[in-house]
């Protein structure tokens, strides 16, 4: 369950920390259910289109669509059971129209990206 584990750790297996860099906490995550049936916790996050040349992310790029996701099955007994998932969705299901990122419905951005 996802309020047994270290989430610091989570943040520091491979590759998670590139792209979640913030400290992750318990109410960064949602349910991933199907119907009432829980699976597990995701969080998921709009992945900006470059980086800087120094290796920063240059917000004036806008979303490519890429989506970084944590998914942490509910059985999971230890951070080396959750997975990185980078899916990609068009950028319009991420961009508000003023070039915001959609912040109000994580679970749509997942669910679509998901899919597709």
């Amino acid at each position: 369950m996802i309020d047994d584990l270290d989430l610091d750790e989570l943040r520091r297996r491979p590759g998670i920390g590139y792209y979640f860099r913030y400290s992750l906490h318990r109410n960064d995550f949602h349910d991933f259910k199907i119907g009432d049936h829980v699976y597990g916790h995701y969080t998921a996050k709009p992945l900006y289109g470059r980086l800087t040349p120094e290796g920063h992310v240059d917000k004036s790029a806008g979303f490519n669509g890429d989506v970084a996701v944590i998914y942490v099955p509910l059985e999971a007994g230890n951070t080396g059971k959750a997975e990185l998932l980078i899916s990609h969705t068009a950028p319009k299901n991420i961009q508000l129209p003023t070039g915001k990122r959609n912040r109000k419905n994580p679970r749509y951005i997942f669910s679509i990206s998901a899919i597709q």
